[in-house]
């Protein structure tokens, strides 16, 4: 039997010079994480480019908050390794400078790797992409000569402080 994926598609107005200061955060993290690419801090949620989209997933996903926010920016040849952002109950993808020709987000059965992936979703200037914590993707080699770049994230549970079996590393080492 095939896994589900629930995924869940918005459209959410990149501002004007958003591109503009991604590309100005550089590669924070040295290439090191799953991300083969151009990755910024993890907690750029406060930064003022953002407060649309934070705004947004606000009232999408009013019971949850953003715990972790950071930008990539792939080049040719750039890619993400499989991977899931286990401990969290949504991850999210928005899109800021893509094209129809840029590397797609996938969602492989992990249990039936010989069949076509479960869900593959192109992306698209605007688009945001939300999906459960715990399913496995990967972003294929960039192909295109321009950047691919958008921005991710992860959201927890408002409450979490009130639940008895709180546990403030469950939710990822890299909490903001």
């Amino acid at each position: 039997m095939q896994r589900i994926v629930n995924i869940e598609e918005f459209y959410v107005t990149p501002g004007p010079k958003i591109v503009k200061e991604i590309l100005s955060l550089g590669d924070y993290q040295a290439r090191g994480t799953s991300v083969k690419a151009d990755v910024s801090d993890w907690c750029i949620q406060d930064m003022y480019i953002f407060d649309n989209l934070i705004g947004q997933l606000n009232v999408l996903y009013p019971k949850h908050q953003v715990q972790e926010l950071w930008s990539v920016v792939y080049r040719q040849g750039d890619y993400t390794q499989v991977h899931n952002h286990s401990g969290f109950d949504f991850s999210f993808v928005w899109y800021l400078d893509t094209c129809p020709h840029c590397s797609p987000l996938v969602f492989p059965d992990p249990e039936h790797p010989w069949m076509p992936p479960i869900h593959t979703i192109r992306p698209k200037v605007g688009n945001l992409v939300v999906f459960n914590g715990n399913d496995i993707h990967y972003v294929p080699p960039h192909t295109c000569n321009h950047k691919r770049v958008c921005v991710s994230g992860n959201l927890v549970p408002l409450d979490l402080e009130d639940e008895e079996e709180y546990d403030d590393t469950y939710y990822g080492a890299n909490t903001c």
